[in-house]
């Protein structure tokens, strides 16, 4: 349990590096979360939340300073669906697979350096004589 406290104790001081309307309004949540998570996925946790910090304080943050109720969720009739970043997203996702699907059939170039080479088996004058081509005394013995 120490190491949980410790753990939980580090992540706080990371919450507090978001700016503060942000850390108010989700501060709480994030650690309720962090609390409620296995050892194995604190990693992540960090991770996630040290890319998110940066992002936050580079592209600004759109929360209120509203503090979070328990159980809080965003009805739909207040989501605003917004159809141009759909669109954008859909040919952004649609470049991107038509992009990894050209790669994946032009993966590996061919090689110019390397040709061909085509070795034609022809029957010698040893298979007249009886011996098969392939035999190895095929091309000492001569035809009497």
């Amino acid at each position: 349990m120490n190491l949980q406290r410790g753990v939980l104790a580090a992540y706080q001081v990371l919450l507090r590096l978001y700016p503060p309307a942000f850390r108010r309004r989700f501060a709480p949540e994030m650690l309720e979360l962090a609390a409620a998570a296995e050892p194995a996925e604190w990693p992540l946790i960090f991770g996630d939340t040290g890319v998110a910090i940066v992002r936050c304080w580079l592209e600004g943050s759109a929360s209120t300073a509203v503090l979070a109720e328990p159980n809080a969720y965003v009805p739909v009739g207040e989501f605003r669906f917004d159809a141009s970043r759909v669109m954008q997203g859909l040919v952004l996702s649609i470049a991107i697979i038509f992009g990894l699907t050209y790669a994946s059939y032009r993966w590996p170039p061919p090689c110019p350096t390397t040709r061909q080479v085509v070795t034609r088996i022809v029957e010698g004058p040893a298979s007249a004589a009886g011996v098969p081509a392939g035999h190895a005394g095929a091309r000492e013995r001569t035809p009497r």
